[in-house]
């Protein structure tokens, strides 16, 4: 099975897995970082790109915006409209957004999305076509220093020595183990991130790495990972007004 469809596949094959998941580190910790990069997204139009079964659609439904959600896994579509409350559902492609009208958009979402694109150039330029000038995409993504080894922590016994980056210039498919099968990620470098960000059009207005609270930590202590090595990163880019 050539790469594409794999990275297709395996959330076709998945999806219920991940309906099923524990979804605490969203929750309980990327959910208020990505709300704070979004701003005030009341009377907002967003596009929620790889929206899944559609929870971070439906919570900014709930803050006022009105939401489009779109992913090409036709079982979280159907999901997401199933528990749909005002959002709209969208089967359809993120490294195109075909059918999606230029300038639609004051906002758009990618949430741990373009580690799972073969092409996540085509969605960066997909996106900044559908925005608004003036426009924010907000993405957030798994870090280039995780995403570089997908093996995960060194351990001595149980306790956790390092977290190895290796191959990091060396960009393609990570395979790892996932919901009990092989799962792929794709890995790139910061650098390729920022060029692709910045050859879109965009510009870069914040680039985060997210860490929990004192709070968020202490309701989940595992979280104490994250001030180790960073697990996520969140890029805060503009659509230029001209």
């Amino acid at each position: 099975m050539e790469l594409g469809e794999r990275l297709r596949s395996q959330w076709s094959e998945s999806a219920q897995d991940w309906i099923d998941a524990d979804q605490a580190v969203r929750t309980g910790m990327l959910d208020r970082w990505m709300l704070e990069s979004l701003g005030d997204v009341g009377g907002k139009t967003v596009i929620d790109i790889g929206c899944g079964e559609g929870r971070f659609s439906r919570l900014l439904s709930k803050l006022g915006a009105t939401v489009t959600g779109i992913d090409l896994t036709e079982a979280f579509i159907e999901r997401a409209r199933f528990t749909s409350a005002n959002e709209t559902y969208i089967v359809g492609n993120a490294e195109d957004l075909h059918g999606i009208e230029r300038d639609a958009f004051d906002l758009a979402v990618s949430y741990i999305v373009l580690v799972d694109l073969l092409d996540f150039r085509s969605a960066v330029n997909a996106a900044y076509r559908v925005l608004r000038p003036g426009g924010r995409f907000v993405i957030c993504n798994i870090h280039p220093m995780r995403s570089s080894v997908s093996d995960g922590w060194i351990k001595q016994g149980d306790k956790k020595l390092f977290y190895p980056v290796d191959n990091y210039t060396d960009e393609g498919p990570r395979e790892f183990t996932w919901f009990d099968r092989t799962f792929i990620n794709m890995h790139h470098t910061l650098s390729s991130y920022i060029s692709s960000f910045l050859g879109a059009g965009f510009a870069l207005r914040a680039l985060q790495e997210p860490v929990p609270c004192e709070e968020e930590l202490a309701a989940n202590p595992t979280f104490d990972d994250e001030y180790r090595i960073p697990n996520f990163i969140i890029y805060v880019l503009e659509k230029p007004d001209s």
